[in-house]
């Protein structure tokens, strides 16, 4: 198999690499996206209930735009005789893109095992049936989430309109306990939004445990330290991110969270050929901050590195990647929401306000654009350009 533009990971920086690659190098380019799965997984909203439903089938969408789609898993790749290794056979390539995201970060706790997860759509799932199980026995429902981090904060806050929605006036015997080793809820996101979340927590009734570390965990229960115990029905880690695990395969540098150092135009730095999009890459915007493993970073990251990877065999000018000014928008339950400009995180908007904007986000800016036509779709896969 060969393709002249080969797309490694069928997320968000994947999908969108494919489209903006096509709509530069026109159908005599070829371009292929190779991924397990033929589903884009919302993963942004996997906090929310009935997880089952937030994927979206990519194939009509790449077969209108004539993006041959690859069902198979990267094992390695070849990058002097250009050869991606494939759980389908090998698949040469001119330029290749790696967009395989990340992963949470699992923590070395004894017992981890028993703990659940929203990192994927499967573990959503599987937390969510745990969850309506434990709700259907009665009694208190005891929920640990360990990591008071953007995901942390929302799933924390939506678990009592989700156990009412299962079984309503559950929530009345809902227990939601937070655990974070630091001295603030959502240290990373900055000091101006953390009295709304604050706020948002305290009204939700969830118990706040800062400064401590989970050491082990059991179907039932979870210790903190080396004395405290705290019963726990259902524990979730929400422990951040780190790039998957295909980058370490490749013969290329790599930062502490296993990121792909990139230049300016998301090519790999001392790697001719090989573009990098989405929570893979370690990269820098206009601004000179680090971009973050966010599905906002991904979407532009992705529309860059497909852009560039047909510029590149073209044979013209790469284009200078740039972000949009970096926002927040976290969801906070009953409390509405927060949303925030800039790396200083001004508090924009709050409540119902903040609100509307997350829905909008979650619902239409990061879904794919399905039911559209080829010109449609390819339009939307122009990258915003930014200037200092």
């Amino acid at each position: 198999m060969t393709a002249d533009i080969v797309i490694i990971g069928g997320g968000f920086g994947g999908f969108w690499s494919a489209v903006s690659a096509r709509r530069v190098g026109g159908r005599r380019m070829s371009v292929a996206l190779v991924s397990r799965s033929p589903f884009l997984e919302l993963r942004p909203r996997l906090y929310q209930s009935n997880p089952e439903r937030l994927r979206v089938d990519l194939r009509p969408i790449l077969d209108e735009v004539g993006v041959r789609f690859v069902p198979a898993e990267a094992s390695g790749a070849d990058l002097e005789r250009r050869i991606v290794e494939t759980s389908v056979g090998p698949l040469a390539f001119q330029r290749l893109v790696v967009a395989t995201g990340s992963v949470m970060a699992t923590p070395a706790i004894a017992g981890v095992e028993h703990a659940y997860s929203i990192d994927s759509l499967a573990e959503a799932v599987e937390f969510d049936a745990a969850l309506r199980r434990a709700v259907h026995r009665g009694g208190e429902t005891s929920v640990t989430v360990v990591g008071g981090g953007f995901t942390g904060i929302e799933l924390a806050l939506e678990l009592r309109e989700r156990v009412d929605a299962i079984r309503a006036g559950a929530s009345r015997d809902l227990r939601v306990t937070m655990i974070d080793p630091g001295r603030e809820v959502g240290a990373g996101l900055g000091e101006r939004p953390r009295p709304v979340i604050a706020d948002a927590l305290a009204a939700a009734g969830v118990e706040v445990r800062l400064g401590l570390r989970v050491t082990r965990i059991d179907e039932s229960s979870v210790q903190l330290g080396a004395d405290l115990e705290l019963r726990s029905d259902l524990t979730v880690l929400a422990t951040g991110t780190r790039a998957a695990g295909f980058t370490s395969v490749l013969p290329v540098d790599r930062d502490d969270l296993g990121r792909i150092p990139v230049d300016q135009h998301l090519e790999a730095i001392g790697v001719p050929g090989l573009f990098v999009a989405g929570d893979a890459a370690h990269a820098y915007g206009i601004d000179d901050h680090l971009v973050m493993q966010s599905c906002q970073h991904a979407l532009q990251l992705g529309r860059f590195a497909g852009e560039n990877a047909a510029r590149s065999l073209l044979g013209r000018p790469l284009l200078r990647y740039g972000q949009p000014t970096y926002v927040t928008c976290l969801d906070l339950g009953d409390s509405g929401a927060v949303f925030t400009r800039g790396w200083d995180r001004e508090v924009a908007h709050t409540g119902e306000a903040a609100k509307t904007i997350k829905t909008r986000i979650n619902t239409q800016v990061i879904h794919p654009p399905e039911g559209l036509t080829e010109p449609e779709i390819l339009a939307h896969s122009v990258p915003s350009l930014f200037r200092r």
